[in-house]
């Protein structure tokens, strides 16, 4: 696994999962980190983004610990006392100041975080870290995913080398503006924080806030950039020559990330991108597409390769959208034209052939104005239900 320049991870074991997985992580700067974050639009907000909001808002990180198996929301002022239980005994045990620390949890909403297990562990922690950890970490973060999700890149900027390093988990309670899902980009790339800024919303735009798996928004969600500056390079600006390149390869691993949450969602056989185009405002073609990837109906038509086109147009005339205009709706699936101006054509063995694909493409034009976005969702199946119907358990 790549390593990013001053960075060391751990993730182990405290017992929070009744399977004794890996329940706890850390990831750790040798210097302080310029960073910004991204978080749940959800109002009901977890203990630990309400303590991490005002240190990140205030201080330099150097240290960002995360917990599964427990999510540490809706519970109140001592779920407030726990999440600074662990900041103080991390300080203690490491030597570093309480404001370094970023906190994040996920797991079930609504039980108390069992704060002993974690704070008899974090020695342990703190001294399993190492550079070439970051496997472990990914694996610790974990709630139903399937399989960790990693993403890297090096970068060459001017005689320097600088590295991106992107860790997310999230299977279910995913969509757009987020849901169960915390990602960490990691960089050694000298950077300004304005840049860095503007780098993590736009990216976190057309990439997690772009998908859905089940409509519903956690209580958890985080996006976090940290970066050290150890690569040695001159410090990048939105005026720099590298500053594109750094961009783009911000916006490749989160949309790489994202994918493999929306390929790796409750039961998913396969995604689908549904593109909507031809809208007045950019605002209205997230709309529609949002509405189409929420469809319970076009979901489970997905899941059954089922080319049923009037549930997709069902979906964009109920997105709440009022200047649609049916008899100009064009549909087009892997590329190829289904519904000509609202009317449907013969549903030959292409369409029937090709929704057996694992990525399918959706385009919906609306035909009116220039505007277009899109959301990457998947299928909804039996697996889905068998999955959160036992997730307490």
């Amino acid at each position: 696994m790549i390593n990013v320049k001053g960075f060391k991870f751990s993730g182990i074991s405290c017992g929070l999962k009744k399977s004794k997985k890996k329940d706890l992580g850390l990831i750790i700067s040798s210097n302080e980190c310029i960073s910004h974050a991204v978080f749940t639009k959800n109002k009901v907000i977890a203990a630990p983004l309400i303590v991490s909001k005002e240190i990140i808002n205030k201080n330099k990180l150097r240290a960002i610990i995360v917990n599964s198996g427990n999510a540490n929301a809706c519970t109140g002022d001592e779920g407030i006392r726990n999440v600074k239980s662990v900041i103080n005994q991390a300080a203690k045990v490491s030597g570093l100041p309480k404001n370094n620390f970023f906190i994040s949890s996920t797991g079930i909403i609504g039980e108390q975080l069992d704060v002993k297990k974690i704070n008899t562990k974090l020695s342990k922690l703190f001294k399993d870290a190492k550079p070439n950890k970051s496997v472990d970490f990914a694996e610790a973060i974990r709630t139903t995913d399937k399989y960790i999700k990693i993403e890297s890149t090096k970068i060459k900027i001017g005689n320097k080398t600088g590295t991106l390093l992107g860790i997310a988990k999230g299977a279910g309670m995913i969509h757009p503006n987020m849901a169960t899902m915390l990602c960490y980009l990691i960089t050694d790339i000298k950077i300004n924080k304005s840049t860095f800024k503007k780098f993590i919303n736009y990216a976190t735009k057309n990439s997690f806030n772009s998908i859905s798996v089940d409509g519903d928004t956690s209580t958890n969600d985080t996006v976090l950039g940290m970066s050290n500056g150890l690569a040695g390079n001159e410090e990048i600006n939105l005026k720099s020559k590298s500053a594109k390149k750094i961009y783009g390869e911000i916006e490749k691993i989160f949309y790489n990330l994202a994918k493999k949450i929306v390929a790796d969602g409750e039961g998913s056989t396969k995604i689908c991108k549904i593109i909507v185009k031809g809208a007045k405002t950019e605002k209205d073609s997230k709309k529609i597409a949002n509405r189409i990837s929420t469809s319970l109906l076009f979901k489970t038509a997905l899941f059954g390769s089922d080319p049923n086109w009037g549930r997709i147009i069902a979906a964009v005339g109920s997105s709440g959208v009022n200047y649609i205009d049916q008899r100009k709706v064009d549909i087009y699936i892997n590329k190829k034209n289904l519904v000509k101006n609202g009317l449907g054509k013969k549903i030959s063995s292409f369409f029937n052939r090709t929704m057996k694909n694992k990525e399918i493409e959706i385009i919906v034009d609306l035909k009116i104005g220039k505007a277009s976005s899109f959301v990457l969702t998947n299928d909804l199946g039996h697996e889905y239900v068998d999955i959160n119907s036992l997730y307490r358990t």
